[in-house]
């Protein structure tokens, strides 16, 4: 038995004494430093490093986001893999997007439910149609949701219609800027009856009208909203036949137009010499 106390006694006075260890405390680089650092990046195009961030730490998800999501591009490829990788549109990154660019025409375009979720992007500022190529855009444009934050509308495309683009503008009414380019599919001119009594935009910004589009009624469009034309930078490309045309519509703005540029294009016969 003295044995087995002895024993005791010396694994006890042979344990280590617990000693106290004083935490780790791992400084936290503050937010506003790792903004600007993400600002940088931004800045530089540097996106790979901005994705390299984002798998850093929960809290830099958003920030990049913000960056990432700021512009970005929409055809049937792209909208398909944006509707699966956020299911939820309320969890989804469209809130960080401000420049919104969707092809509505050729076979790249996209489909009419994805007009379903653009309601969501909303903190749009600039919204950019274009597509060529395919048929015409003969569903109602009408039927849309479209974000209500745009203040810039860019349509450039050949398969929409005068009343599309109305439809379009309608829903928009802080808008601003308004450029349309390409070639419009023309209509029925019954369908553009009382077009201008439903557009409700700013229009103070800056308007850009290519020839094409000044022929299939555009200017008579703009001269019929209620609310009136104030924008402080025009830019015209026309035809000598529609020049009345776009007289008057520099005439509407004359109050706050600041800076004007004018084209006219004089088509001519070109002389084959042997």
């Amino acid at each position: 038995m003295g044995s087995k106390v002895s024993k005791a006694k010396v694994s006890t006075e042979n344990r280590p004494i617990p000693t106290k260890t004083k935490p780790v405390t791992v400084p936290r680089i503050p937010q506003d430093i790792i903004d600007e650092i993400l600002d940088h990046l931004a800045s530089d195009s540097d996106f790979g490093s901005l994705r390299a961030c984002a798998l850093v730490s929960k809290s830099s998800v958003q920030p990049c986001r913000r960056h990432l999501f700021r512009t970005v591009v929409f055809n049937s490829t792209h909208m398909d893999r944006w509707l699966k990788t956020f299911p939820v549109p309320e969890e989804s990154p469209a809130h960080h997007v401000k420049d919104l660019r969707i092809c509505v025409g050729g076979d790249s375009r996209v489909h009419e439910r994805f007009f379903k979720h653009t309601r969501w992007f909303t903190g749009a500022h600039r919204m950019y149609l274009a597509g060529y190529g395919g048929r015409p855009l003969f569903q109602g444009t009408q039927n849309w949701t479209l974000p209500q934050s745009v203040t810039s509308l860019a349509i450039d495309t050949g398969v929409m219609t005068l009343v599309h683009v109305r439809d379009i503008m309608a829903q928009l009414p802080n808008l601003g800027d308004l450029t349309l380019s390409g070639s419009l599919v023309a209509v029925d001119g019954r369908e553009l009856l009382g077009i201008g009594t439903v557009l409700k935009g700013r229009f103070a910004g800056q308007l850009i009208l290519s020839s094409e589009c000044v022929g299939r009624g555009a200017i008579d469009m703009l001269l019929e909203i209620p609310t009136g034309l104030h924008f402080t930078e025009v830019r015209i490309c026309c035809t000598r036949e529609h020049l009345p045309s776009a007289v008057r519509l520099v005439e509407a703005c004359y109050k706050t137009l600041v800076k004007l540029s004018h084209t006219v294009t004089i088509p001519c016969k070109s002389n084959l010499f042997s």
